[in-house]
């Protein structure tokens, strides 16, 4: 093989690998998703490339303008996602799609219709996916540096730089392919450009916590030796094949296939590992929960009958204890209103009632001051004079508690938790505020971005859904919650509740 065919196969090994590494250590993660769909269209260019190089034939080269239309596209999601920009830009995530989706689609076509082989082979082509190019990594950049001016921790920072140097090495690079096409003097380093890209990712993920947690060299290893069995494989093939084109696809569908497959049995197997730790956690919570609530109200039921049952086989009446009859009616209300409570919590249907917030705040934060909370303060601001609001208080007191949980568990030792009130107006609607603020230390750009959505959690042991219940008992009462926080100052987030 030539030294190009040896970079090709180089660069096809390294994306197998960032896609393994993904798909074994970093899957449900923010950049999980946007990544792997980086490395596997990646892996088809460089491999489209070197099928086209053994083979001439010129249904390769046209998958590999597929793929590398694409590929900036995804890499451009990848990034944003990473700033936390991927839903406030994603107008702009949908024009690029669309403009380099409509690109590759005609590289497709040319499969099977000859107008369209010609056009995406023509210099044409080229210009159009170079005039998108270009000013796309002058924003990458751009909001890449204003990034780096904002963050507040040294290991965002880093992570920020590395990936500003992959943009600035694979931009140039990747477009010396076209530039090549268009008949200029400049050799082919695309391959070189996905090489170096793949190289700084690892670096990110291994010394920088890319995907927000740790990763251990064995980890790396086996995927990497997982991607290079695949590389070896695709080897053989293009040796055995030579320039028998029938062969040569016969044998590259087969390793692909086989490489699926593995891949399908191990990310599923993750997948369904990781399911069935939400389930156990969501449980365990829900079953700590309600045993917490249940406890109470059956030790007095148990306490009450005790004593009447005594009482009687004392030979004493029991019609004066008319008292403890009461108790026992009374804590089997207190059982009813905690089943319905739980009842209500999945679909959410509050029942409205005028509700004084502040004293509401007031009882839960004593209730935390008294709940063995020593190492951190706990704090209430509250606004004078805040009108009553029609909520479903059990619902708003079970939204708080998450937002104090959190809090509690990201403060460090000695720091304070501070719980505030104001009146508030959101879209000309008079209501009034909650927030929840504590010295912690924050959440990154991509995290923050997902951390009010359904089963999304960073905690090795979390569900998932203790944010995304705030942020539907908001919305059954005609709320909203909003989040604000940077690395290394702390979270905090706002509940905004209606008057009526």
């Amino acid at each position: 093989m030539s030294t190009q065919d040896w970079i090709n196969l180089i660069a096809c090994v390294g994306e197998l690998a960032v896609a393994a590494l993904v798909a074994l250590r970093a899957l449900g993660g923010p950049l999980a998703t946007p990544l792997i769909f980086v490395s596997v269209d990646f892996f088809t260019w460089n491999f489209a490339q070197l099928a086209f190089h053994r083979s001439g034939l010129v249904a390769w080269h046209l998958l590999d303008m597929v793929a590398s239309p694409l590929a900036t596209a995804l890499a451009f999601h990848f990034l944003m996602r990473f700033l936390g920009r991927s839903r406030q830009l994603g107008w702009a995530l949908l024009l690029i799609y669309l403009y380099y989706g409509g690109l590759a689609a005609i590289a497709a076509c040319g499969w099977v219709s000859p107008g369209a082989r010609a056009l995406a082979l023509s210099n044409g082509w080229s210009w159009a996916w170079l005039a998108g190019l270009l000013p796309l990594s002058g924003l990458a950049v751009g909001l890449l540096v204003w990034h780096l001016r904002r963050v507040g921790n040294v290991e965002e920072a880093n992570r920020t730089w590395l990936l500003l140097a992959a943009v600035t090495v694979i931009s140039p690079l990747a477009s010396t392919e076209l530039w090549a096409d268009l008949g200029f003097p400049v050799p082919r380093l695309g391959s070189v450009g996905i090489i170096s890209f793949t190289a700084i990712l690892m670096v990110a993920a291994l010394r920088f916590r890319l995907f927000d947690r740790a990763l251990s060299p064995s980890t790396v290893l086996s995927a990497t030796v997982l991607a290079a069995v695949g590389g070896i494989a695709y080897l053989t093939v293009f040796h055995l094949a030579g320039t028998n084109t029938a062969l040569l696809v016969l044998g590259t569908l087969i390793v692909t296939l086989t490489l699926l497959s593995a891949a399908r049995l191990i990310i599923g197997a993750i997948i369904a590992r990781r399911d069935q730790t939400v389930r156990l956690a969501t449980l365990g919570k829900m079953a700590a929960q309600m045993g917490h609530d249940l406890k109470n109200p059956l030790a007095a039921l148990k306490g009450a009958a005790q004593f009447l049952r005594e009482e009687r086989l004392q030979g004493r009446s029991i019609d004066d204890r008319t008292e403890f009859l009461d108790l026992l009616v009374a804590q089997i209300d207190r059982l009813e209103s905690a089943i319905d409570k739980y009842q209500r919590l999945g679909k959410i249907q509050p029942m409205r009632a005028p509700v004084q917030l502040n004293d509401l705040v007031r009882s839960l934060v004593m209730l935390q001051k008294l709940g063995n909370r020593e190492r951190i303060a706990v704090g209430a601001d509250l606004a004078a004079d805040l009108p009553e609001c029609r909520v479903d208080r059990d619902l708003v007191v079970r939204a708080l508690e998450n937002l104090l949980q959190n809090a509690f568990e990201a403060s460090p030792d000695t720091s304070a938790v501070k719980v505030r009130t104001t009146r508030s107006h959101t879209r000309q609607t008079p209501g009034v505020m909650v927030a929840v603020e504590d010295a912690g230390m924050g959440m990154s750009a991509r995290i923050r971005e997902r951390a009010l959505d359904d089963f999304f959690t960073t905690k090795p042991n979390g569900s998932g859904l203790g944010l995304a219940f705030v942020r539907r008992v908001a919305e059954a009462h005609g709320g909203e919650v909003s989040l604000t926080s940077k690395e290394g100052t702390g979270t905090t987030v706002r509940l905004f509740l209606p008057l009526e």
